[in-house]
């Protein structure tokens, strides 16, 4: 079953309140390395219940995130009662094809459940606060190879993004060059965090950009 996320966002957690803490909230893995791990702990000073799902997951070209189920990867335990205070591992195991040419993306998602738990209650819940880690099975060598147009359609301006390489590059607090062959300047507005996974391509509209303007560069702070 396929789900979605809007975002733009690097999506690393939605957290109300630091009830419980997820470390660490991106990694990635090698082929080589089969598994890894992720340390839940109960922040409170009640006992609390967590139950951890996992999804694979795309871009598509508005930047919103795409999420699947999928077997290729589980976690161990996948639902864990915690004591006050008290922390525990969660692995990660990769299930997938070994042999991959591109980065895989996966989110692994820690939920709270919405109540108190008791020894004679330990039913599933609710969802009351969400990690969204992101978590990449990744080929030996893989790079990024991240490149930018500016196209415009009547007096509208667009970016497009891709990622021809295989794998995600995060772009955060960053701006754009924009360029003639005689003169040049910086994009007067925010753009918006993005993680552009491998093989992705993004569309994003622009505001206030003169259509002579047809060069454009990526600038990192």
């Amino acid at each position: 079953m396929r789900f979605f996320m809007p975002i733009f966002l690097l999506l690393f957690s939605y957290t109300a309140q630091a009830n419980f803490n997820i470390s660490p909230l991106s990694q990635s893995i090698s082929i080589k390395d089969k598994s890894a791990s992720y340390t839940l702990e109960n922040l409170t000073n009640k006992k609390a219940a967590y139950e951890i799902k996992v999804a694979s997951r795309i871009l598509d070209q508005n930047g919103k995130e795409l999420r699947d189920e999928t077997k290729e990867i589980r976690v161990f335990p996948s639902k864990v009662i915690l004591e006050p205070q008290q922390k525990k591992r969660i692995k990660v195991i990769y299930l997938g094809k070994k042999g991959i040419t591109q980065e895989k993306a996966f989110r692994v998602v820690f939920m709270q459940l919405d109540r108190d738990v008791t020894e004679q209650d330990q039913q599933t819940f609710n969802a009351k606060f969400n990690f969204h880690t992101a978590f990449y099975v990744t080929p030996v060598g893989a790079k990024s190879d991240l490149t930018a147009q500016i196209t415009h359609e009547n007096t509208k301006a667009q970016l497009t993004l891709v990622n021809q390489g295989n794998k995600h590059v995060i772009l955060q607090d960053w701006n754009l060059k924009l360029a003639t062959d005689s003169e040049s300047q910086m994009y007067q507005h925010k753009l918006p965090d993005i993680n552009m996974l491998a093989s992705s391509r993004v569309i994003i509209p622009l505001e206030g950009v003169n259509t002579r303007f047809s060069q454009v560069d990526i600038v990192q702070e």
